[in-house]
């Protein structure tokens, strides 16, 4: 069994001695090189866009929810509406609530950053 091995590994060197290899041309290693490089850049713009998007749509649901629900659940709510009185002595809870909000979108995008570069 041994032998058969020997002997088959002999006619496959063979084998490969009698091929012949047509590399390409270096032109269309060139030419290749350059469309790889193109459709990388074009990821890296697509990829560019898609924080400021998703940050875009987190801002538009933050906003966009509370003012859906207003507007369709809370009965005659717009009826009753009057300018409110501005209080302009800063309020500590509602300036923290703010910075965490902001915190967590700018923490979310940075992981969406983080997260899909380690991907690739």
């Amino acid at each position: 069994m041994n032998s058969n091995k020997i002997i088959s590994d002999k006619q496959l060197k063979d084998l490969f001695k009698q091929i012949t290899l047509d590399y390409p041309s270096p032109v269309f290693m060139e030419n290749l090189m350059i469309k790889v490089e193109s459709e990388a850049r074009k990821q890296t713009k697509k990829q560019k866009w898609i924080p400021i998007l998703q940050m875009t749509a987190g801002i538009l649901a933050m906003l966009l929810f509370p003012c859906l629900y207003i507007y369709f659940f809370v009965p005659d709510f717009f009826s009753f509406f009057t300018l409110p009185l501005f209080n302009l002595k800063p309020d500590p809870t509602v300036t923290l609530i703010g910075f965490t909000i902001l915190v967590l979108l700018v923490a979310d995008t940075l992981f969406r950053q983080y997260y899909f570069s380690k991907r690739k």
